[in-house]
């Protein structure tokens, strides 16, 4: 099964994949630590792990998805 951290402002429907894990643990330790550094950052986003589902709609998208890498 394949995980995906997915990052959003206000909706879950305008949500940006994060990056993707192998097990639900892995996402769940990724997400405490980027929404540290978003709490320690005053942000409004807003983080959850979920099951990966490909779908109609994500295949014929062309949305742009830029990596931030919070240290």
């Amino acid at each position: 099964m394949k995980w995906v951290l997915i990052i959003w402002l206000g909706s879950t429907n305008n949500y940006a994949v994060y990056d993707t894990f192998k097990t639900v643990e892995e996402c769940a330790a990724k997400q405490e630590t980027i929404f540290k550094a978003l709490k320690q950052a005053d942000s409004k986003m807003n983080l959850t792990c979920r099951e990966y589902r490909p779908s109609d709609k994500m295949s014929k998208s062309n949305i742009v998805v830029n990596k931030y890498v919070f240290y």
